[in-house]
Order: C-alpha cells, then structure tokens, then sequence
C-alpha cells in the first residue's frame, strides 16, 4: 500500500487550493509549515486506516488470515488461506514420513521452548516451519499488533 502517493497528492491539493485562494507568500508559507506539522499525524492516520481495512476484510473472509505489517514505513495487507495451513489440514493418517533428528541438547531445549510459546508441539512446530519455508514465507516476520506513536 503505497502512502507516499497520497500524502503527495494532498501536498498538491493543499498547493492547488492556496494558488486558487490568491494566497500570498506569508500563507503559502504557512500552508506549508501546516503540512509539514501534521506530516506525522496523516502517517498515522493512513496506518489507522489500513488497519480498518484489515478488519473489516477479516470480517468478510472468516476463513483466511488477514495481517497488516509495516515495512519501510509503508503498511502493506497480507491474505493467507487458513485451509493451506499443512498441521490445520493434515490428520495423522495423511503423514507418511517419519523422520529422526540428531541435535545438539542446547537447540533441541530451544526449540521445545519456541514451540511452548507458539503453542504446539515441537513436531507440529518444525512441520509448520518447514512448511512455511517451502511455500515462501521464509521471510521477515510479521507483527500483528498497534503500536502507539
């Protein structure tokens, strides 16, 4: 979601509207000095925003995971189906593989502790983990929470 646009197209109206105004140098002056003011007020504003758009397409998609992240200051909206969720859909019938890991006791407590916290089982974690790998979403983490500036 592109924000940088629309503050510059408000920057622009706001220019536009002084000019039509007849307004000397003193209040465009001012105009802009009011701008540059309410700059951190618009961000959060636009970040209020994506955040209400987030609700409400959570709203309208109950079956799929609707997270908002800020990344290089811009909000960006991300739309995953639960449904391809491999421990959601997978019975214990379906998995087939078994597989037998050798590690070091510190990861091996390491791991038991991410998995406490993220709420599952040390096997439904790494499944989750490397499942989300191979589909791509190895990437930055996202933050699903408000922060207040």
């Amino acid at each position: 979601m592109d924000t940088t646009s629309i503050i510059h197209e408000l920057e622009s109206t706001l220019g536009d509207q002084l000019a039509i105004a007849g307004a000397g140098s003193e209040l465009a002056t001012a105009g802009s000095m009011l701008l540059t003011l309410l700059g951190p007020a618009i961000e959060r504003s636009m970040l209020a925003l994506a955040e209400q758009a987030v609700t409400e397409v959570q709203a309208q998609l109950p079956d799929h995971e609707v997270a908002l992240t800020v990344r290089n200051g811009q909000p960006e909206i991300a739309i995953r189906d639960r449904s391809q969720d491999v421990t959601a859909t997978a019975s214990m019938d379906d998995l087939h593989a078994r597989l037998t890991l050798r590690l070091p006791e510190m990861l091996k407590s390491e791991l038991e502790a991410a998995a406490g916290s993220a709420g599952d089982s040390v096997n439904a974690y790494v499944i989750k983990s490397l499942a989300g790998r191979k589909r791509g979403r190895g990437g930055p983490r996202q933050v699903r929470d408000t922060f207040e500036t």
